[in-house]
């Protein structure tokens, strides 16, 4: 009885590991989407790249088919005559001299792109013949769009400041399409829109209208931003995004600046001070940092005496 029950017990094991292995064989021999690149942000002045790469996996290949937004532009059939069928869709133009598909891969180019109508998602999907008729797809989310390329620049920014003067400095973006959009930031705070004041220029570049922006700032450095300290540090910063544009596809760019600021106090402390060096209490201000290093000087001198 035992010697019966342990034949059973093998026999079902046998079968259990012969359907193993033949679900593993029908699973690694079927069709697969084995790999799918695309931009995440396209530069509208360049030809779209799309790459399709497939594992037949011992079965035919029926047709390749692209869909923008789920409508299809483009259509490969190897036995098709032509193998290559085009769609008209709004915002697709496909490149069919750089386009190459076959059994194992299909490279797709676009161009005369179009920032409101060749933006969407695209999918890449794969078929096999009869009898399997299996169908494998990926799909990948395209931003049309000119991103600055450079960080915005702050100008006419001193290292140095007196408490009661106003910043009067201009943060210029890089060009771009959508309109770039800047914000200026004083210690981690947004600046209020009063005290700013936008100016736009625009260029064409390739028939697509690039544009700049410039917020000009005018800022008065009141005393409770000195902490009640003779000098403090404060940051002046400009943050630069792209508007329209997701803030997860492409991260913002900011330039920070750190400048000192002197309160009233210490001017008026060291006016005999300004009287030995000869100059205005403004010429002063505009070179507060040749005036701290007399300030220690002066403090040394005082303490030695004594």
């Amino acid at each position: 009885m035992m010697a019966v029950m342990s034949e059973n017990q093998r026999m079902k094991i046998l079968q259990v590991i012969t359907n193993l292995v033949f679900l593993m064989v029908l699973g690694c021999s079927a069709l697969r989407l084995t790999n799918m690149t695309s931009p995440t942000v396209q530069d509208p002045r360049d030809d779209m790249q799309f790459y399709c790469e497939y594992d037949m996996g011992g079965e035919e290949l029926y047709a390749v088919k692209w869909y923008k937004d789920d409508h299809e532009f483009f259509r490969y059939i190897p036995t098709g005559d032509p193998s290559s069928v085009e769609f008209q869709v709004m915002g697709v133009h496909v490149d069919s001299r750089k386009t190459h598909c076959d059994i194992s891969s299909c490279r797709l180019f676009l161009n005369n792109l179009s920032r409101t109508f060749s933006s969407g998602a695209y999918r890449c999907e794969v078929s096999s013949e009869a009898p399997a008729f299996r169908l494998a797809s990926e799909t990948h989310n395209v931003t049309v769009a000119v991103l600055p390329k450079e960080n915005p620049r702050i100008d006419g920014l001193r290292g140095s400041y007196v408490s009661g003067e106003y910043l009067n400095v201009t943060c210029t973006s890089g060009f771009g399409d959508p309109k770039p959009i800047l914000l200026w930031y004083i210690n981690h705070r947004p600046v209020q829109i009063k005290y700013i004041k936008e100016l736009e220029s625009i260029q064409e570049e390739g028939g697509i209208k690039l544009h700049r922006i410039s917020l000009q700032l005018h800022f008065p450095l009141v005393r409770q931003m000195t902490e009640k300290k003779d000098i403090s540090t404060i940051e002046v910063a400009c943050f630069q995004t792209v508007e329209d544009i997701n803030p997860a596809i492409t991260a913002s760019r900011v330039t920070k600046r750190e400048i000192l600021i002197a309160s009233e106090n210490i001017t008026l402390k060291n006016q005999k001070l300004y009287g030995f060096l000869g100059n205005s209490v403004s010429e002063l201000r505009g070179n507060f940092m040749l005036f701290s290093t007399f300030c220690v000087m002066y403090t040394m001198k005082f303490c030695c005496m004594n």
